[in-house]
């Protein structure tokens, strides 16, 4: 990686698509324990300068009461060649600090998308909880 700094004005969030939500809420009460976790996969267009960070954000309690969203976001990287090295296999390896940097704008646009969507439901006003992009780095999803 030439030079791994990061420069806001190169990140274009271009595309958010919500591409499934579930909420249950039929049955909840101020008892009710949520148990939070959240995932995320990474897609990667080299020639069109292109990341998606796909992320899985779970709030359930042992009866499948609660909330689940998946939602991709779509980044044009305007220097993305400085956030990556090929590995022997000609596998792009991207820099951690880049991908925690992608995945904390994608979870805080994400927490915002979810509060508002909760809005008409027995959860309005829960707001999720803040977490750390490189702790999320630790949680990508097994396909």
């Amino acid at each position: 990686m030439a030079e791994n700094v990061i420069i806001p004005d190169k990140i274009k969030l271009f595309h958010i698509d919500v591409v499934s939500t579930y909420i249950n809420d039929k049955t909840i009460d101020k008892n009710l324990k949520l148990e939070f976790s959240v995932a995320h996969n990474t897609k990667h267009n080299l020639k069109d300068e292109r990341i998606k960070i796909e992320l899985f954000i779970n709030l359930l309690s042992h009866q499948e009461i609660g909330v689940k969203f998946h939602i991709d976001f779509h980044y044009n990287i305007t220097d993305l060649e400085n956030h990556y090295v090929l590995d022997d296999n000609k596998m792009p390896l991207f820099s951690g600090q880049f991908i925690a940097t992608l995945l904390g704008i994608s979870f805080s646009t994400a927490r915002g998308l979810i509060f508002q969507q909760l809005q008409e439901t027995n959860f309005k006003g829960m707001i999720l909880p803040v977490v750390s992009p490189l702790k999320m780095l630790a949680s990508k999803k097994k396909e």
